[in-house]
């Protein structure tokens, strides 16, 4: 079995970290508030095209 080796953690690793949970927490909250029930299909589409975008970085 291979000894697992800890590796320490950088500030700047810890950042863009943080700058993507702030990210997906802001795209998730386009589509929180439903309008009569639904998403409209424009709010979705952006959403779909900033999801991508974001997980592409």
């Amino acid at each position: 079995m291979k000894k697992i080796i800890a590796k320490p953690v950088g500030m700047f690793e810890l950042f863009y970290d943080l700058v993507f949970v702030y990210a997906i927490s802001r795209i998730t909250a386009m589509i929180h508030h439903p309008v009569n029930g639904s998403i409209p299909l424009i709010t979705f589409l952006q959403f779909l095209l900033v999801v991508i975008v974001v997980m592409q970085i």
